[in-house]
């Protein structure tokens, strides 16, 4: 029988499940809306019944279900299983996932932060498979990171190592989800596209474009509109994904600049618009760190997706598996 596995990758606006092949092969996907979830009860619901259909459907395939694994943003207990705050789930406080969903399978459930999962995947199958040390950041509905060291993900003493989307760029910057303000999110997230986009219609003259003052800078397609717009031509747009790679840009030279990493790979949704903002992302890290470092400094998109998290949950079994 085919060896299979479960993969869940909750996002802020979607939660995505899927069954995978030992090889990291995704052999279908089932995407549901988040907001179906907020409540820690239904998350629970939601999960239980649709990983027995996926059960089912491995089955009917002719495979077994090896090991199921979560990936939750926010803080997350991955040894005991518990989600301890979530930024853009606020309901979930101190809520146990992996015991509820252990008790309805025979099969291992492991868990961990969604970025984690998303390194695990990028380091197994995708761009950093020649790295054993690297950070993963993702850019989404909100940014989190992923530490790779020595093939392995690193969560340092306290458990949450990791949380890149809060260090601060700005300290008189806008708040972000957890209050603190100018962070890396609020600045390389969709909410961060928003607040640019908002400045924008703030301080719009009679020489802006109007295509860009016609947006809506709340509409959920808002990255995708300011992608079209910067592939056309737009240079309103274009402004802003420079905005965009020079906060990032901020971002990783600091991270450089603390730790010493060398190696980073950029992931998420928001990582399809890389060509759009890599160049003033690499002139922030040029302009802000040691000559000879900068140089040494590499910085690649990722190349797994949006999958990546659900494929390093695969990896995250098979590593747990082992020990």
């Amino acid at each position: 029988m085919s060896k299979h596995y479960l993969s869940v990758d909750i996002g802020g606006t979607s939660l995505r499940l899927a069954l995978i092949e030992e090889s990291g092969e995704i052999l279908l996907q089932r995407n549901l809306a988040s907001d179906l979830v907020r409540k820690g009860e239904e998350l629970l619901t939601v999960l239980a019944e649709e990983t027995r259909d996926l059960v089912k459907e491995s089955k009917e395939r002719g495979g077994t279900v090896s090991g199921l694994a979560l990936g939750v943003p926010g803080l997350v207990d991955a040894r005991r299983g518990v989600v301890r705050q979530s930024p853009h789930f606020p309901l979930w406080r101190d809520l146990a996932l992996r015991e509820p969903l252990q008790e309805l399978f025979a099969f291992p459930v492991v868990m961990d932060n969604d970025a984690n999962h998303a390194a695990l995947g990028e380091a197994w199958l995708g761009a950093g498979r020649e790295w054993p040390d690297f950070i993963l950041i993702t850019l989404g509905t909100g940014v989190g990171g992923g530490i790779i060291l020595n093939g392995q993900i690193f969560r340092g003493p306290s458990g949450f190592a990791g949380e890149v989307g809060h260090i601060v760029i700005d300290r008189n910057g806008l708040p972000g989800a957890l209050g603190s303000r100018g962070t890396l999110e609020t600045l390389t997230s969709q909410s961060g596209l928003r607040l640019q986009s908002q400045k924008l219609w703030e301080s719009a003259g009679k020489e802006t474009s109007a295509t860009i003052l016609d947006l809506d800078p709340e509409a959920s397609d808002l990255p995708k509109t300011l992608f079209d717009l910067a592939a056309d031509g737009v240079e309103a747009a274009q402004n802003i994904w420079k905005e965009f790679g020079s906060a990032l840009g901020c971002g990783i030279v600091s991270l450089a600049n603390a730790f010493g990493f060398l190696r980073f790979v950029i992931g998420g949704g928001l990582s399809g618009a890389w060509k759009f903002f890599d160049e003033s992302c690499r002139k922030e890290i040029e302009g802000r760190t040691y000559e000879t470092l900068a140089a040494e400094i590499e910085v690649v998109s990722a190349t797994l997706g949006n999958d990546a998290g659900l494929i390093g949950g695969v990896r995250a079994v098979q590593l747990a598996g082992a020990k």
